[in-house]
């Protein structure tokens, strides 16, 4: 077929797509062109173009890194600063809290805090046994005994040492009987410090049974105990270097409650003044209860009923040893390590305390305690109070 003449100059194209939308094409081709079916070129994007990001699929995962060593934490800031709009029993929370955050536990000095709590109780008892060896109560091991020989040698002088603690504990038994018939039978009084003697092995006799378990079953969880719960061990097993921990714990848990709890104190001692007649129960709140339970070296665990219930039992306590003392001498003849623990027993802190000003604040509290009053307790619970907020030197208007 021949190519196809036509006379028309332009040729008007116009086609209908899909959706019905219309277009036409303004271009205008000669008569005798001929039109041929071509392939359209490739396109070719430009490298300028961003390229579109794909999705990956959601099933694949990312290959797992290692890092060898792994990452460090850092560590937590421990200063942050106090907002000023702090309401005051915020400030004036349990110092429980804030001693377990800016006092580290006896254990937790030797090491950081990082290190394994396991290797810090080895090097805490390692140092007790050197601390006794030294004053002769453990007999060191040889010095040509292998690292065995030395680890056995330990084990038998710790266990020779905590038997004869228990074995001491039935002398004390008999010594408490003759003490016992000797008053049953017309004699002299019990002394105050025949007293503290009969009430201290009372205490013992209560933690022979679970403590004689321990040495019989386990008895390398011993240092275990004397770290977390020195309260199970007996008097007669604790080495010197242990009770010193004991005590320096005691006597700080002592100071944070009387310095963190000033406002608490404060407030009882006003509700004394102000309403004389007030019984124990009204004069201590909540917040009196745990702070009265802290300052006097109590438990500060259960509910208000047994916080109450554990001062009175306390207070009442002493003040049958503020009778003792007062006939013997108003506590003259106390050693400086017995007056620091008459003191400490009363809810005074003896910290930054000189022999003479201990025996001064002695004084003071046998003083006003020696004065007759139908509520004994009531009275010498104000007096922790009074201390407390820095008044002993004035006449408390109780």
């Amino acid at each position: 077929m021949t190519r196809a003449t036509c006379r028309s100059r332009h040729i008007y194209l116009s086609a209908r797509v899909l959706e019905g939308t219309s277009w036409r094409t303004t271009a205008r081709y000669p008569s005798d062109s001929r039109f041929l079916s071509t392939n359209p070129p490739p396109i070719v994007e430009s490298s300028s173009k961003e390229v579109p990001h794909v999705v990956p699929n959601s099933s694949t995962r990312k290959a797992k890194v290692e890092l060898r060593p792994g990452p460090v934490k850092p560590p937590k800031a421990t200063s942050d600063a106090t907002p000023a709009s702090a309401s005051p029993s915020s400030s004036s929370s349990s110092p429980e809290q804030s001693s377990a955050t800016s006092h580290p536990s006896a254990g937790s000095s030797h090491s950081g805090g990082s290190a394994n709590p396991v290797h810090t109780v080895i090097e805490v008892a390692k140092e007790d046994y050197q601390e006794a060896s030294k004053h002769g109560i453990l007999a060191p091991p040889p010095p040509n005994a292998s690292w065995a020989g030395k680890l056995f040698h330990q084990a038998k002088e710790l266990f020779k040492f905590y038997w004869n603690g228990v074995k001491l504990i039935n002398t004390h038994r008999k010594r408490v009987r003759d003490i016992n018939a000797r008053v049953k039978a017309g004699g002299a009084p019990l002394s105050r410090w025949e007293t503290r003697f009969i009430a201290n092995y009372k205490r013992d006799a209560l933690k022979l049974i679970p403590f004689a378990l321990i040495i019989i079953i386990a008895e390398e969880a011993i240092p275990l105990v004397v770290i977390y719960t020195p309260f199970l061990l007996p008097s007669t097993c604790l080495l010197p270097s242990q009770k010193e921990r004991i005590d320096a714990k005691r006597r700080e848990k002592q100071r944070s409650f009387a310095e963190l709890m000033q406002p608490v104190f404060e407030g009882v001692h006003s509700r004394a003044v102000s309403q004389p007649d007030a019984s124990l129960d009204v004069l201590l709140d909540k917040s009196a209860l745990i702070s009265y339970n802290g300052v006097l070296s109590l438990s500060t665990f259960g509910p208000p009923p047994m916080r109450l219930r554990r001062i009175k039992k306390h207070l009442r306590a002493i003040a049958a040893d503020d009778v003792l003392l007062f006939r013997e001498n108003a506590g003259e003849r106390l050693s400086v390590d017995e007056l620091r623990e008459a003191l400490e027993e009363r809810g005074i802190v003896t910290e930054g305390l000189s022999t003479d000003a201990m025996r001064e604040r002695l004084r003071w509290w046998l003083t006003h305690t020696s004065e007759s009053t139908a509520d004994p307790i009531r009275k010498r619970a104000v007096l922790v109070a009074t201390n407390a907020i820095g008044k002993h030197d004035a006449v408390p208007e109780i």
